[in-house]
């Protein structure tokens, strides 16, 4: 249809008060088989028609079941070439402005019936974040009106039902011809709802609530593929099994911590086989982050350390080594007295399983190491005041020189000074029985619960109950040899607590205490002192600097010290200030290398931009980034108001004051001496941006979009922080190109972090861009400001592109006029 035509349609419609004026020219024109609209005027057509449906309701309510019927027979009902996003996005911007429930019924009306060949052609443009992130966006909208098909739970596991019948009807039977199928966009999808699952519902909930709750999504999304697929199948059906090994291993995240949970050593052992002795990240994140660094269920441990030993190469390469662990760990002085009763009774319980399986046990290296360690953690346990403490500690050394044999004879240690009725010991007890039915789990039979909140078994510090004096009584509660009115009670509640440790007064102290982890106050003291010394004893420090950043850079917060990030941030942040060129060139350098975390490598990035913002000694950046951002979203409210900013304008003009004068007083530019030196900062930060390496991909994997927007932001920072430099136009051209490549990025934080960044360049060179080609890439930004203001999905990319957009009309005009 031409142009003409079409817009003449349009103002009809737009100009008409009922809808059965302009009926027979939509049948005729817009729905003529003969005619063949294109989806752009299919879409105009549309989106004008939701316009006028409430005027229409209004003007004439009694013919309101006859619209409804034929605007589902001829706009919803029809063949068109609009897709079934553009539909639901047409609706729901109706819907933002006009909260309609005939808006809410069309969009359920739209979803139930043609959402497979929805998801299917989201499949097809690989559009994960529209997928995963509509429940939210009509969740915004709706609020408390929400559609059924559109709560989580309903929504992700209609989700899982697409996956299920996917992977049946044609990604197995295509593996069954040989045939190429591509599985990455329902990986990606199950991931991906598994960690937005996890993120929006981490907020406001105690410890308990959260464990129970993190998982929901991947219930929701994982579990019935793992049910209903994965666990029956994938006992006969090597192809199924192949399936099942891609979605578990592609990433590593909450998708296999789920498995882990819900199966058992058998399971785990068909799953991942010997993987985990030949991948390391898979073996970190088992071994490390899961036995170590998270509270689990014990099921869950029992399940892991059967699997662990259902291999010889297991075994060696991973049992003995996690065997070990949890000796040094459970022998460890600062553990015993920092540690809460609840980590002591679950490391316990640890070595009690790993001793269930005493025959895999082969400590033959180091063997007077690992008695020492055993005879000190006895030792270390029965010294302890604590009455839980020390039971266990006996209990477990008995059962240690029992079951391993290190020692001439395995009764040689035994003790007659606890109470073997103990509940905590019948616990342990149990759980170290050979061969018991415990070793390995059967499959976890919850279809009937709704979401199983795991709680750990409950420990009593005492039999008896604690007194509210702290009076500590010199006594064996488990004796009953005598009467206890014979000992003398001391009443410790008016001492106070000694915190004078002694500090570190020389710089080569500072690194001796922070190698040697295991007094952790005075750990605690160095941290405290360690700024001060390194500005006292700068010539000394250099010698030793790259080594405490070495040392300062692989600590975590496992130490229980209050402020342990802020001061381990501090002490990087003022050697980095003091050798900025040999600090800087090795964070740099090791930010791209492997074997460091993401956490560890947004700690790099945090200490270079405040060392940068310190060396520049330019004070509130961030506040003049707000105020810019601020006064340009009242700009752009003021455009839809003309008249009154021009009468404000005029008022400006005609005002006199007696104090103009003073009051625009020209801000004076001074040298930025940090100028020099900024280029170590910026180029080997942004070199290897777009380079993936075997263990880091910032921009094509799915786990560095947080680690990428940390970055991109930090560059961004660096550009303000180098105001008033020359090296400041080059800088910008080159992190524009970086910019521009990740524009149209599929993670909506990455193009919020763009567009930060652009801002970012603007503000910093300001009106003193004198270099043309920097002037004509800032023309060609304007286009794409306005195409995400009107297209982007976000909300929040849009409203902060809207703000940036009237920076960069205000820099581009500031330019002409300079």
């Amino acid at each position: 249809m031409s142009f003409e035509r079409l817009n003449l349609i349009l103002k009809q419609i737009s100009s008409s008060h009922s809808y059965l004026s302009v009926q027979p020219v939509i049948e005729e024109y817009c729905f003529n088989e003969n005619i063949h609209l294109t989806s752009i005027e299919q879409e105009k057509l549309i989106r004008l028609c939701l316009r006028k449906l409430s005027d229409w309701f209004s003007q004439t309510p009694e013919q309101i079941k006859e619209i409804k019927s034929n605007f589902h027979k001829y706009f919803l009902q029809a063949q068109s070439s609009l897709k079934q996003k553009q539909i639901i996005d047409l609706i729901l911007n109706e819907l933002k402005l006009t909260n309609n429930d005939y808006f809410i019924f069309l969009l359920v009306d739209v979803y139930e019936k043609n959402y497979k060949k929805r998801l299917h052609e989201l499949e097809n443009e690989s559009d994960i974040g529209y997928t995963i992130h509509l429940p939210d966006r009509i969740n915004n909208i709706c609020m408390k009106n929400i559609p059924m098909c559109f709560q989580t739970k309903t929504y992700f596991n209609r989700l899982s039902e697409y996956i299920q019948e996917q992977l049946i009807n044609y990604h197995y039977p295509n593996m069954l011809a040989q045939m190429d199928t591509n599985i990455s966009f329902l990986s990606q999808l199950i991931h991906r709802a598994a960690k937005l699952g996890k993120i929006n519902m981490s907020v406001y909930l105690t410890d308990l609530q959260r464990k129970s709750l993190d998982l929901r999504y991947t219930e929701y999304i994982w579990r019935p593929l793992y049910k209903n697929l994965f666990v029956k199948k994938c006992l006969n059906d090597s192809l199924w099994l192949r399936l099942a090994q891609y979605f578990l291993l592609e990433t590593i995240d909450d998708i296999l911590f789920y498995t882990i949970e819900h199966s058992n050593g058998k399971l785990l052992d068909l799953f991942l086989s010997d993987r985990i002795v030949h991948l390391p990240l898979l073996e970190t994140y088992i071994t490390e982050s899961l036995l170590f660094h998270k509270r689990l269920s014990i099921d869950t441990v029992r399940t892991i350390l059967s699997y662990l030993t259902m291999s010889i190469n297991r075994i060696e390469k991973c049992f003995q080594n996690v065997f070990l662990r949890f000796l040094r760990l459970w022998s460890q002085e600062s553990f015993i007295r920092f540690s809460s009763n609840d980590q002591h009774f679950y490391i316990c319980q640890c070595v009690s399983i790993c001793l269930s399986f005493n025959q895999q046990i082969q400590l033959n290296t180091d063997k007077d190491t690992i008695v020492m360690i055993i005879l000190n953690g006895i030792r270390i346990h029965l010294e302890s005041t604590f009455d839980y403490i020390r039971q266990r500690g006996q209990f477990i050394g008995e059962l240690i020189i029992q079951r391993i044999d290190l020692f001439s004879q395995s009764n040689q240690l035994r003790f007659d000074t606890y109470d073997r009725n103990n509940s905590e010991i019948l616990i342990l007890k149990d759980l170290s029985e050979i061969n018991h039915s415990c070793n390995d789990r059967q499959l976890s039979d919850d279809e009937q619960e709704e979401f199983p909140m795991k709680k750990e078994a409950v420990v009593c510090l005492s039999e008896k109950p604690i007194s509210s004096t702290n009076t500590i009584v010199l006594h064996d509660a488990s004796l009953d040899d005598g009467d206890d009115d014979e000992f003398e009670s001391y009443d410790y509640s008016q001492d106070i607590l000694r915190s004078d440790v002694e500090k570190p007064t020389y710089i080569r102290e500072c690194l001796a205490y922070l190698i040697a982890t295991d007094k952790v106050s005075q750990l605690e003291a160095t941290l405290h002192v360690l700024p001060t010394l390194i500005e006292i004893h700068r010539i000394e420090c250099e010698e030793i600097a790259l080594e405490l950043v070495r040392i300062l850079l692989n600590y975590n917060s496992t130490f229980n010290i209050t402020n342990f990030q802020e001061l381990q941030l501090k002490s990087l942040i003022k050697l980095n200030e003091n050798y900025p060129l040999l600090i800087t060139d090795y964070l740099c350098k090791q930010f791209y290398e492997k074997n460091y975390t993401i956490n560890q490598r947004s700690l790099i990035l945090k200490t270079i931009q405040e060392t940068a913002k310190k060396l520049s000694q330019i004070d509130q950046i961030q506040t003049t980034l707000q105020d810019e951002l601020f006064l340009s979203s009242e700009d752009d409210n003021d455009d839809n108001d003309s008249w009154r900013s021009t009468i404000h304008e005029r008022l400006k003009l005609k005002t006199k004051y007696k104090t103009k004068v003073e009051l625009r007083k020209k801000p004076s530019l001074k040298e930025n001496n940090f100028g020099n030196i900024v280029g170590h900062f910026f180029y080997p930060l942004i070199e290897f941006i777009d380079k993936p390496t075997t263990y880091l991909s910032l921009i094509d994997g799915d786990n560095g979009n947080l680690l990428l927007c940390e970055l991109v932001a930090c560059l961004a920072r660096l550009c303000i922080y180098a105001q008033n430099t020359l090296s400041l136009n080059n800088m910008i051209k080159h992190f524009l190109q970086i910019l521009k490549a990740l524009q149209k990025h599929q993670d909506a934080g990455v193009r919020h972090a763009v567009v930060y960044a652009y801002a970012c360049s603007l503000v910093s060179i300001g009106k003193t861009c004198y270099d043309q080609d920097l002037q004509n890439q800032f023309l060609e930004l304007k286009q794409w400001f306005d195409y995400i203001i009107l297209k982007d999905t976000n909300t929040e990319v849009q409203k902060l592109g809207r703000s940036v957009r009237q920076i960069l009309l205000k820099t581009l005009q500031e330019i002409t006029d300079n």
